[in-house]
């Protein structure tokens, strides 16, 4: 996060730190009854996700919205305010040996808040799903100060219509996320990671897709390709008196469970790994397995151009496939979540380059039945596009929500779908 709040070369003329959901409600009353207009901030690690805004006021610090409200280990429930970082909430939960199965890559700033706002992604949906299908409860405070509530804080809630999901990846465009309910689980007893490395996509994709779909469920699976794929196969092939290809792709591999059961995952695994031809595989223990995740990650630095589709795993594959062919290849790191079909695409180079790059990505997306959105690129561009894409019919339900939950337009306008 920068002191300024700076958003899309924008800053705003004042920024408020509320400390109290009831703070934060008269906070958002005022810039309300004001006609002014607010940005919600959390750890600043995804506010370059959504389009670019039209109006900006004021900053609305979150961080200090930070306490863990309620917590009943023996009934796995942790309800957490919503400026609290991830890696803060995981060491509580640690205690107790326990923790949310939601893995982003900045945890020690990303916020609890911020994740679900951006609806942040990381490999162990492949396991458990995404952020939004641990949420048992949220309240928000609306743009007008009014505090709401939806879900509650046991497992088992009344049937009905989630609100909650309104919320999720909503970017603070209908409310501010001010608590959460979360469904937890215990910390596993033991953890491996095995990584393998192929000459091509094709081949990494054919044994990650046996890997996902044999007798367990993995906790992870996620095929990288680009040139931080291939330094990465080459270091561990030297490390175990092997060789790597100059188009290396590397596949990596989480399992966990009890020691006996992870035991026999690993033989599992690495005997398809075998199958699969791969041209060499290890399994890594303890803090050894950070390295190969590490992957999973924007490269160092701020890419010029970010971008994730989202299509079947068997597409997804074909995408991250399609874009490692391309003619910007060398520039490029991908990353398929080949469970979920999630691909993540990271570019760096010159910013001339970026409108040509986004339309054959798009093409790329569209031709295997995936919506593509931009996550990051430079302002001066992001203000002549939609990042969404087209959505189609869907954003005319999307705008008469906007208009029924923030009829003044005072919460971001402009970041989300359609420019709302």
């Amino acid at each position: 996060m920068t002191d300024t709040y700076e958003l899309d070369g924008i800053t705003p003329s004042r920024i408020e730190r509320p400390d109290s959901v009831d703070a934060l409600s008269a906070t958002l009353k005022q810039i309300n009854d004001g006609a002014q207009s607010a940005v919600l901030w959390g750890g600043g690690t995804r506010m370059h996700v959504g389009n670019f805004v039209s109006k900006y006021d004021v900053a609305v610090d979150m961080t200090g919205l930070d306490q863990i409200v309620d917590y009943r280990p023996s009934d796995l429930v942790v309800v957490a305010e919503a400026g609290m970082t991830v890696s803060a909430l995981q060491a509580e939960l640690g205690k107790n040996n326990q923790r949310l199965p939601f893995d982003v890559q900045s945890p020690d700033s990303a916020t609890i808040g911020g994740s679900l706002a951006s609806n942040n992604v990381g490999p162990l949906r492949n396991a458990y799903g995404g952020i939004r299908d641990m949420v048992i409860g949220m309240s928000v405070v609306q743009a007008d100060g009014t505090m709401t509530k939806s879900g509650g804080s046991v497992v088992k809630n009344v049937a009905g219509y989630d609100m909650a999901r309104l919320h999720i990846g909503a970017l603070g465009t209908l409310g501010a996320i001010s608590t959460v309910a979360f469904k937890i689980g215990p910390i596993p007893q033991t953890m491996r990671t095995v990584a393998a490395w192929f000459d091509s996509v094709e081949a990494a994709a054919v044994a990650g897709m046996r890997i996902t779909n044999g007798s367990f469920m993995p906790e992870a699976v996620i095929v990288v390709a680009g040139a931080r794929a291939v330094t990465h196969a080459k270091e561990l092939a030297t490390q175990n008196s092997g060789s790597a290809s100059e188009n290396a792709v590397v596949l990596v591999i989480a399992l966990a469970a009890g020691p006996a059961t992870v035991e026999r995952q690993v033989q599992d695994t690495t005997s398809t790994l075998g199958a699969a031809m791969a041209d060499g595989f290890v399994v890594l223990d303890g803090a050894d397995q950070g390295t190969s995740w590490k992957l999973a990650g924007q490269p160092g630095g701020t890419p010029s151009l970010a971008i994730r589709s989202t299509q079947k795993p068997t597409s997804a594959l074909e995408l991250v496939s399609t874009l490692s062919k391309s003619s910007i290849s060398g520039d490029i790191h991908l990353v398929g979540q080949v469970g979920f079909g999630t691909v993540e695409a990271y570019w760096n180079g010159e910013t001339s380059a970026i409108p040509g790059i986004i339309e054959s990505a798009r093409s790329a997306a569209h031709n295997v039945g995936g919506a593509l959105m931009i996550e990051r690129c430079p302002p001066e561009l992001k203000s002549d596009l939609d990042v969404f894409g087209d959505l189609g019919a869907p954003l005319e339900i999307m705008r008469r929500m906007k208009q029924q939950y923030d009829p003044k337009g005072t919460l971001s306008p402009g970041r989300f779908a359609g420019r709302i």
